[in-house]
């Protein structure tokens, strides 16, 4: 039985303009909840009396470790609506959460490879920074290699942060290692992000049904 497609045009034009359609759905839904992402991430951050003595008071020179301004932190987050593109192989959503500032990215993902801080000791924390040091095997690279006046220093530093955040398990989302922890950014993601992925299938299912609507196929009786 012959097949009539009716509409065809109508089709063709349909696609020219379907990835732009689902370009503006996307960036509608999700620019208000993206930005609710910076916005709690900003929240996240820390007073300057709340972390590591000390870290508030560095010089902050150039070439220096960083002094930790907690105005400077909540300064360099920031959405980006980016640029959402088609490939070959899928649709790409570029809309980004950003944290900028040297302190802030410290701050954000500091100790999220070496929990215990890079340092050739172990710690077990009993409160705050505080605990007891035994060294690593006599074997360690780290050991070997070790030269600082305060050999606890990183283990210090880590300590003192509150832990990181790993995202959650999401169905059919690709992702997860320590590079999806942080404190900052990283923890208001994994807070708000079924909901920014919900929003962006619901923009792609309109774009889909609206699609539908224009086009239509017909078998010949």
């Amino acid at each position: 039985m012959p097949v009539e497609v009716v509409g065809v045009k109508d089709v063709l034009k349909g696609l020219e303009f379907i990835d732009e359609d689902m370009r503006q759905r996307i960036r509608t839904a999700i620019d208000p909840l993206m930005r609710g992402v910076a916005f709690k991430a900003k929240g996240f951050v820390k007073g300057n009396d709340d972390v590591l003595s000390g870290w508030a008071k560095a010089s902050g020179n150039p070439g220096t470790f960083p002094k930790y301004d907690s105005s400077v932190v909540r300064a360099g987050i920031g959405y980006n609506p980016g640029e959402n593109k088609t490939f070959r192989n899928g649709f790409k959503v570029s809309n980004y959460v950003y944290n900028a500032s040297r302190p802030g990215a410290i701050y954000e993902v500091a100790g999220r490879l070496n929990p215990q801080g890079r340092a050739p000791f172990q710690m077990t924390p009993s409160q705050g920074a505080s605990g007891t040091y035994t060294k690593k095997s006599a074997r360690s690279r780290a050991l070997q290699q070790y030269n600082s006046n305060n050999p606890f220093a990183s283990q210090q530093f880590v300590a003192a942060l509150e832990p990181v955040t790993s995202q959650p398990k999401i169905k059919d989302i690709r992702g997860g290692g320590r590079k999806t922890k942080g404190r900052l950014i990283y923890k208001a993601w994994a807070q708000d992000s079924t909901k920014v992925y919900d929003a962006i299938l619901k923009a792609i299912n309109a774009t889909a049904i609206d699609f539908n609507k224009k086009t239509e196929i017909k078998k010949a009786a």
